[in-house]
């Protein structure tokens, strides 16, 4: 059990506090009453003043705080603190002279019962903090999960086009590019339920679907360069495809196109950059927009240090990725 499945916990949270409390206590009379008595006769002692007080103000913190102060029922919240006040100051100066304490005076009663209120008071505001971070870590993954839901339909998209494409023009091919394909997507089948993978995996996955297009244009002239050592790094699933996918669907509009692809990873620091080439005039393509934004905002999600840069400059678009404190495996 952790921490704070024991602090969310009322009777542990509240057992293990008055235990600590209880010998805080202790200690602190030890030297006093160990003059004359055992460390047996402290403890009882202490234990038949300080129980009641606990009781006392656990009841107020629980029935008189949590369901009119929280709730804003002040009027009632006051008449009855005023109660309480009075029924704890007669009960104290009652039960203490009985029960061997001698007389309890007013300002230990102020300190005590304001103590105690304070400490629930940073109960509440703690739990309050725990409760927001639960529900900003399932807001988190909730939205985490829809992206990459958006990934598999994004991709299948691009890929029916151009599988319609070849169909009309290279119906003999077809066989071939459909089981490619069906690597392609099996893949991101498999990585969408994970939140990292090995960065040697999406390199391969990259791999796959540039000679996924290189079999369907001919023309298409790619370079692809990879540096470090990626088997022990692990990244979040298919984070340069919506890259890779764009500067496929851009270049391809051109004469002689071309992808240039550099993958760098040294000391935990990633650094992905890609170029291709696009006609600057009369292109019949629109981006949607939705691979690049899905990509922003993972990293976000995620939580990465990151620089993510574009430029356009003539006929060719570069785009730069660089990724710092890679997740390594333990």
């Amino acid at each position: 059990m952790t921490i704070l499945k024991i602090y969310q916990n009322f009777f542990l949270r509240n057992l293990i506090l008055n235990t600590i409390l209880f010998a805080v206590i202790c200690l602190c009379v030890y030297d006093e009453i160990t003059l004359t008595h055992s460390w047996t006769y402290m403890i009882s002692k202490v234990a038949i003043g300080f129980f009641p007080c606990i009781i006392w103000i656990s009841c107020f913190n629980l029935f008189v705080i949590r369901p009119f102060l929280f709730k804003k029922k002040l009027r009632i919240f006051f008449i009855l603190l005023f109660i309480y006040w009075i029924s704890f100051y007669f009960f104290m100066s009652w039960y203490f002279p009985i029960s061997g304490l001698g007389k309890f005076k007013t300002l230990p009663i102020i300190s005590l019962v304001v103590n105690g209120i304070v400490f629930y008071f940073l109960h509440m505001i703690i739990m309050k903090k725990v409760s927001q971070t639960d529900k900003d870590l399932m807001n988190f993954k909730s939205e985490l999960s829809f992206l990459k839901q958006q990934l598999n339909p994004h991709f299948l998209l691009n890929a029916m086009n151009n599988l319609y494409g070849e169909s009309l023009a290279e119906p003999d091919k077809l066989p071939d590019r459909i089981l490619n394909l069906s690597d392609l997507l099996r893949y991101q089948i498999e990585a969408t339920k994970k939140d990292f993978v090995f960065v040697a995996e999406e390199i391969d996955f990259i791999k796959k679907y540039m000679e996924y297009y290189t079999f369907r244009n001919e023309r298409l002239v790619i370079t692809q360069n990879y540096k470090g050592s990626f088997d022990n790094f692990e990244i979040p699933p298919l984070f340069f495809l919506p890259l890779v996918e764009n500067a496929v669907k851009f270049s391809a509009e051109t004469q002689e196109p071309f992808i240039i692809l550099d993958l760098k990873l040294e000391c935990r620091n990633l650094t992905f950059t890609l170029k291709n080439n696009f006609l600057e005039s009369g292109s019949r393509l629109s981006s949607t927009g939705i691979g690049i934004e899905n990509l922003k905002r993972r990293l976000e999600v995620y939580g990465l240090k990151h620089e993510f840069t574009c430029k356009k400059e003539k006929d060719t678009f570069t785009v730069k990725l660089s990724i710092w404190n890679l997740p390594t495996v333990v």
